[in-house]
């Protein structure tokens, strides 16, 4: 057998293996939302653990400050953050869910991001 053609055997059989491989996850389009989250419930813990750590969202850090004392004023006075009209257009939820960008940088965190959303649909409140 010839190089060429053994090449060509090789090259095809790579080929063959790369396409088999490839997949995708299917995502639902409409994701079922938490009911009745609470800002201080919910919310604050979610920022505790994954938002406010040093160097991140704390206070004299990086906007908005998420942390017990001034996240919710500061989630509502920062431009688009939170915006209640159009939920799913607001930055913070928008940040949550960025593949290529995603808050925090450890990766996309869907539940929590459910419940962001369903929060922010739910009116916003201090609760």
């Amino acid at each position: 057998m010839s190089y060429r053609i053994l090449y060509q055997l090789i090259i095809t059989i790579v080929l063959a293996a790369v396409v088999a491989s490839c997949t995708y996850k299917k995502i639902d389009e409409d994701p079922v939302l938490p009911q009745n989250v609470s800002f201080q419930n919910d919310l604050i813990p979610l920022f505790n653990t994954s938002c406010n750590s040093a160097g991140c969202h704390a206070t004299n850090g990086i906007p908005p400050d998420l942390t017990e004392a001034n996240s919710y004023d500061d989630l509502m006075n920062s431009s688009g953050m939170v915006d209640v009209v159009h939920p799913e257009k607001s930055e913070l939820y928008l940040r949550m869910v960025d593949v290529q960008s995603p808050m925090p940088p450890s990766g996309v965190m869907t539940y929590p991001a459910s419940q962001v959303l369903s929060w922010i649909t739910d009116g916003a409140k201090n609760n």
